[in-house]
């Protein structure tokens, strides 16, 4: 088990909340999207010894080493790891059009006994075309799915059972499909945190605090949650301006983590805070179904992280590099976010300024002018709208006399309104906080 990163610790937590509700860590968890610290719904602690011990984990002292032999110890450490890990097992091998799947193509790229897959929305963008062609490159069986409109509604009580209603509902999408993928094989292998491990946050190394924090404050708080926050902060009886007392809480924590340079600070408090307290309740919806291994937890890559020069971290260097010197025909596929391979990525703002033009017009004719459906970008469009949809979510926000207790429902209805109307973006977050504080309040919540 990992000590820097547990992505099995929750599913050996049987919650118990017997304790008076703690309505400061709720609005933090409307606001951010997930809990800070060791906050929950109750005053009873997230498994406060375990937590605060994975504080001290995290460290930075880089050693004097060439890029190219770093990148030489990365290709030795990641693959020995999923060599000692995968055995004759079959693998089931989620695949997108990024890097972190496709690094684990590469390390598993001698292998025959593997099945891929991936997924894309229903009237979405087509995101399973790389992954495809990753699989093909390899010579391995491929399954694509489709994320259906509504699927969440009958799957809501089985994903509350994994995630305790630590996070959000909409984000993890993998439980449309979880059924289906889990019978392909013996183990699932994902690539999660990897983008975060390898791109490291940009900022000075002599940003003061409070710009740390303000850096932080801008990347993990949602605009319509703390719209909601601050609603219910004052609705509460609370003193102060929430926004003000996030943000202290904020630099709290970070003062908490004893690294002095800002990029590993924060990259620090994210694995801390993010992944224990956002990633890994959703995760566990893989290790519910399946065995589950995730290398870029794995203490071996975090001893790596701690030790390598900050500047073979950013914009993905190691992995890319890693990708080109073991599996080229893997960097001749299109970078997703690019459409650029990982040898001409980088004109992306340059010489292909172009394509970039003519992609955003054709977007624009076929919404403005043609009057075409949207493409479907986030699991949310497809769970929250729609006749039936917009039932079965009203039904959760509006009929649960306990959800109301804890929030007035004119508040309820009146950033629904806001969600109907307004930026849907936006006020989808706090949309989906609320509905997620409503299952929680009719499965967990016991008042005493």
């Amino acid at each position: 088990m990992s000590n820097f990163i547990l992505y099995n610790q929750l599913k050996n937590i049987k919650p118990s909340y017997d304790k008076g509700i703690d309505l400061t860590s709720i609005a933090e968890w409307i606001a951010c999207g997930f809990f800070l610290g060791n906050g929950n719904f109750t005053k009873r602690k997230y498994f406060l010894d375990e937590f605060t011990n994975h504080r001290k984990d995290w460290y930075y002292d880089p050693r004097n080493v060439s890029f190219d032999n770093a990148v030489e110890e990365f290709t030795y450490i990641f693959e020995n790891l999923i060599s000692k890990n995968t055995g004759n097992k079959k693998i089931i091998l989620p695949l997108s059009g990024g890097l972190d799947s496709r690094t684990l193509a590469s390390a598993l790229r001698n292998r025959t006994n593997i099945v891929a897959y991936s997924y894309e929305f229903l009237a979405g963008v087509n995101e399973t075309k790389y992954a495809k062609r990753i699989s093909e490159e390899m010579g391995w069986p491929f399954f694509d799915y489709l994320i259906p409109k509504g699927y969440l509604w009958s799957r809501i009580d089985e994903l509350s059972d994994i995630n305790f209603c630590q996070s959000d509902f909409t984000h993890p999408r993998q439980m449309a499909v979880i059924d289906k993928v889990s019978k392909l094989g013996d183990l699932i292998i994902s690539g999660q945190w990897g983008d975060v491990l390898f791109d490291l946050p940009k900022i000075s190394k002599n940003e003061s605090l409070h710009n740390q924090t303000k850096f932080l404050f801008q990347k993990i708080v949602k605009p319509g949650g703390l719209e909601l926050s601050k609603k219910l902060w004052s609705e509460w009886g609370f003193d102060g301006n929430f926004d003000e007392i996030l943000f202290d809480r904020l630099k709290n924590l970070l003062c908490e983590i004893k690294i002095d340079n800002p990029s590993r600070r924060i990259l620090a408090f994210k694995s801390i805070h993010w992944a224990h307290r956002w990633s890994n309740p959703n995760l566990n919806i893989f290790s519910n179904n399946c065995e589950l291994l995730a290398p870029y937890y794995e203490n071996s890559i975090c001893e790596f992280i701690c030790r390598t020069p900050n500047n073979y971290l950013r914009d993905r260097k190691i992995q890319i590099q890693y990708l080109k010197n073991t599996s080229p025909e893997l960097a001749k596929i299109p970078w997703e976010i690019y459409d650029l391979n990982l040898y001409n990525y980088k004109y992306f703002n340059s010489l292909y300024m172009p394509r970039r033009v003519y992609r955003f017009l054709l977007r624009t004719l076929s919404k403005q002018i043609l009057k075409k459906p949207s493409i479907i970008q986030r699991n949310w469009e497809l769970q929250f709208l729609g006749k039936k949809n917009s039932k079965h979510l009203e039904n959760w926000l509006f009929n649960k006399k306990i959800l109301n207790d804890i929030v007035p429902l004119r508040i309820i209805r009146q950033f629904y309104k806001k969600f109907q109307t307004g930026n849907q973006v936006v006020f989808s977050h706090p949309i989906s906080m609320l509905l997620t504080l409503s299952v929680w309040c009719e499965k967990f919540w016991e008042k005493k």
